[in-house]
């Protein structure tokens, strides 16, 4: 269905509103402004498209679980319509439509995202029984899921007893639809159920995901850099996944786990792998830095060295706040620059490897293949060492890139 006809607004693609980060944290309590690549006018009422559409179930108490699958079958609430431009970012925060639209944007914005680090289309991998992605915004459900066939979220009761749905939080979308993408691009494993250590690097990718997509927002990286004063290895917005209060959050991805010293409890042990991803993304910004006659060697060096801690890293972010004074548009220049080369990297690696043999170690090789392969050898020795110290040794030789 196409509502609007006027080429050059067609052109730039469809405006939402989404919440980078949940809307009850200091400083979030606005949406920002978002273009989705879908030319205005092309997504349909719900909202819906060819690849995903919006079920804004009345009733559904109970999540989906094999064999009670997609589509949802009971009630539902009327579409959310466009405006007249074929936009839908004139809708008010708190109401029932806003977070349907909040819902499928954040969904399309993360595909848009990895799609184009990817080249071409993110095929679902559930394409041969279900066309669409089912979306359902909210349920009577205190946590949020991804399936075969369809993304749904519940709520959460705040600290003051306050009722908050997960589907305002763009970082838990993105780290559901992440195991979506993962699934197209990697596969399943061929036979028997998913062995521990395939689901750990689900739950590491899904993590990195909502961190790269989170670096998306534009408020965020401005938000970012000014909070920490161009030194972004320190405890903020990029690095709290799945924020659930001002002081709480479900994982971190700036942490100093090891592979010796986690469990055996998917979650726990995904957290080397996420925070290895954490640093290689920092290695990458202080690279850029360097390269761009930002900051000296010395600090680069520093800049991204997880044994640097108490008054060496006052020292450290010390340094960085005297650079970083009237250079923030230099220095965001250079964050997102490291953003999109890790996310190359990244999808390249999730492309090489095989579900059937999935290890930490197999994805280190062949995301160090990747990096190789993309940007020459002037990152490798850092990035394996990165690896190395989480526990993570990559093989050698690596992998030609694919």
């Amino acid at each position: 269905m196409v509502l609007y006809y006027a080429d050059r607004d067609r052109d730039f693609g469809t405006r939402v509103r989404l919440f980078p980060q949940a809307p009850f944290l200091a400083g979030f309590a606005e949406p920002e402004v978002v273009w989705l690549g879908s030319p205005a006018g092309s997504i349909a009422p719900g909202p819906a498209d060819d690849r995903m559409y919006v079920a804004d179930a009345i009733g559904k108490d109970e999540p989906y679980a094999f064999p009670y699958l997609p589509p949802y079958r009971g009630p539902t609430r009327p579409p959310v319509e466009p405006d007249a431009s074929g936009h839908f970012a004139h809708l008010t925060p708190g109401s029932r439509d806003f977070l349907a639209v909040h819902m499928y944007g954040s969904v399309r914005r993360v595909l848009d995202i990895f799609e184009s680090y990817l080249g071409r289309r993110i095929e679902w991998p559930f394409r041969r029984d279900y066309p669409r992605l089912e979306i359902i915004p909210l349920i009577d459900w205190d946590n949020a899921q991804s399936g075969y066939g369809y993304i749904e979220f519940g709520r959460f009761a705040s600290e003051e007893g306050i009722i908050h749905p997960y589907g305002l939080n763009f970082d838990v979308i993105a780290h559901e639809i992440g195991h979506t993408i993962l699934f197209s691009l990697l596969g399943f494993p061929a036979t028997g159920p998913m062995p521990l250590m395939f689901r750990a690097f689900h739950e590491a990718c899904a993590d990195t995901t909502a961190l790269i997509g989170l670096l998306h927002f534009d408020s965020v990286l401005d938000r970012l850099l000014r909070a920490c004063r161009g030194n972004i290895y320190t405890i903020n917005e990029l690095n709290r996944l799945a924020e659930i209060s001002e002081t709480k959050q479900i994982r971190l991805a700036s942490n100093n786990a090891r592979m010796w010293e986690v469990g055996d409890e998917p979650h726990d042990l995904s957290r080397p792998l996420t925070g290895a991803c954490f640093d290689i993304i920092v290695y990458f910004y202080a690279s850029e830095l360097r390269e761009r006659g930002l900051i000296p060697e010395g600090l680069w060096a520093q800049a991204y060295d997880t044994n640097i801690l108490g008054a060496a890293a006052d020292e450290v972010s010390e340094a960085f706040a005297r650079l970083y004074e009237n250079r923030h548009f230099a220095f965001k220049a250079a964050l997102i620059e490291a953003r999109d080369l890790f996310g190359r990297c990244l999808v390249a690696a999730w492309q090489s490897i095989s579900p059937d043999q999935l290890t930490f170690e197999a994805f280190s090789t062949a995301f160090l293949g990747a990096c190789r392969d993309i940007a020459g050898e002037r990152h490798l020795t850092e990035v394996r060492e990165i690896f190395r110290w989480r526990g993570i040794e990559a093989s050698a030789p690596l992998p030609a890139y694919r």
